[in-house]
């Protein structure tokens, strides 16, 4: 890989200009103080964040049927980003009070500290739709000292992407286009094959009733006929897939076309079995490269050669979408009722979406740490939000890597094993904050 001497640079040059935080295009003027494409009337209401001026701006858009488990991925992924980033020798922060405020009170208390699941989104023309605002991190980099990079994530309800009257709500998903990565999460349990043969193997969870094909054409409705962002497809809620390995395929069976889903999910030799490489080392292109494959294969035994379809042949325009296959586990087991599991939060191949984007950078990829750099983990339990990555139970006993085990090696497990600890808990610093930016009730006239 050629990395990048500096990340900042001129619109369509490959590298990471300066970007809008709400409608994430591009802004001429790297080193305006306001954002172009807001209202100049509301600008002091949207604010660019402290130190956005002339820095690296990169963008995630989520998607996808409702219940599909954006907000649980984002509450998640915030964490692992955070151990990724402190990993490699960097420094995480919010990047302004509003965003603070958002993700303590929306993701990380609910999840984290009552450990219980989190409510629906609202749709965006509710007055408590917190989406509204993206979520904006602040990052430094030691392979690129001085350099701020700024990580945002917009979410989306799944209300807001469904089929019924979308012509409405289209303009205001206009961020879609210009994203660095579209997100989208495909849930297995909308399978009815797949819900029927996991029936008392799993609790079960409310699915939303909209067609996962028809919810990614819409979002690839409002790229139009130009825009072509990277599309992340991932298999997500991958815990509950694994389940049907200890299915008894007899039952379900029956030879011919038919899938055997026993069989396939217990090959301990793919590589959907196998966790992704360890935050310090860096990202194994070749495992992801095979990994999509074999996502796309599961998707295909799932039914949704449509969906996949519909990226192969682009709905406006004659370029096809860029996508990638993933597969993702943002609690790592089934949900209990209306909690998380009684063993903790175990995340599975989260991470895999940004860590991709990262590398094309070279951005917290390993690869610039020395090798005198000191490990920053230590050996003391945790804490339910510091530890994103391994079940997160108050009390629950943490055990050091088996005899032999190096510490750098990622063992083989399915979402639902925990886990080895090697590098508990950190001291960081205290996010900045600023002062909060008050919301409004409708949102047509904030952007140009």
């Amino acid at each position: 890989m050629n990395f990048p001497q500096n990340l900042s640079a001129e619109p369509g040059d490959g590298q990471l200009p300066t970007r809008c935080p709400y409608t994430f295009r591009v802004m001429e003027d790297p080193a305006a103080q306001h954002s172009p494409f807001v209202n100049p009337k509301y600008q002091a209401e949207w604010p660019l964040p402290q130190g956005w001026q002339n820095s690296s701006t990169i963008t995630f858009a989520m998607a996808g049927a409702r219940s599909s488990g954006k907000s649980l991925y984002i509450a998640v992924v915030v964490k692992l980003l955070k151990r990724l980033v402190v990993e490699n020798g960097g420094t995480f922060r919010y990047a302004d009070e509003t965003t603070r405020m958002i993700y303590e009170e929306k993701y990380e208390k609910p999840l984290f500290e009552q450990m219980g699941l989190l409510p629906p989104t609202p749709p965006v023309a509710s007055s408590d739709a917190h989406q509204q605002r993206p979520l904006i991190f602040a990052l430094t980099s030691r392979q690129f000292p001085g350099k701020r990079i700024f990580v945002v994530f917009r979410d989306v309800a799944g209300e807001d992407l469904k089929e019924e009257k979308f012509v409405e709500r289209q303009a205001e998903l206009d961020f879609f286009r210009y994203a660095n990565r579209v997100i989208f999460l495909y849930d297995p349990m909308a399978v009815p094959e797949i819900a029927r043969m996991l029936e008392g193997t799993v609790p079960s969870h409310d699915v939303g009733d909209d067609d996962p094909t028809a919810v990614l054409r819409n979002v690839l409705s409002v790229l139009g006929p130009v825009d072509r962002p990277r599309i992340s497809l991932c298999l997500s809620k991958f815990d509950t897939m694994q389940f049907l390995s200890e299915v008894e395929h007899g039952a379900f069976y029956g030879g011919g076309d038919q899938v055997n889903w026993q069989r396939v999910m217990s090959n301990y030799g793919a590589s959907f079995r196998r966790d992704s490489a360890p935050l310090d080392q860096p990202f194994d292109k070749g495992a992801s490269t095979l990994l999509d494959l074999e996502i796309r294969s599961l998707l295909s035994c799932l039914g949704a050669n449509e969906l996949l379809n519909q990226l192969n042949i682009p709905l406006m325009g004659s370029h096809t979408y860029p996508f990638r296959c993933f597969a993702v586990s943002a609690l790592g087991a089934p949900p209990e009722g209306d909690r998380v599991s009684r063993t903790g939060i175990a995340p599975f191949h989260c991470l895999d979406p940004v860590r991709e984007v990262f590398a094309e950078y070279g951005l917290f990829d390993g690869a610039h740490i020395p090798a005198d750099f000191p490990s920053a983990w230590g050996s003391a339990p945790q804490q339910p939000s510091q530890v994103p990555q391994q079940a997160a139970h108050p009390g629950q006993q943490h055990y050091p890597p088996e005899d032999g085990a190096s510490p750098q090696q990622a063992p083989q497990r399915h979402p639902g094993q925990q886990p080895q600890q090697t590098n508990p808990n950190l001291s960081q610093p205290e996010p900045q904050q600023e002062q909060p930016a008050a919301g409004k009730k409708k949102k047509k006239w904030w952007f140009k």
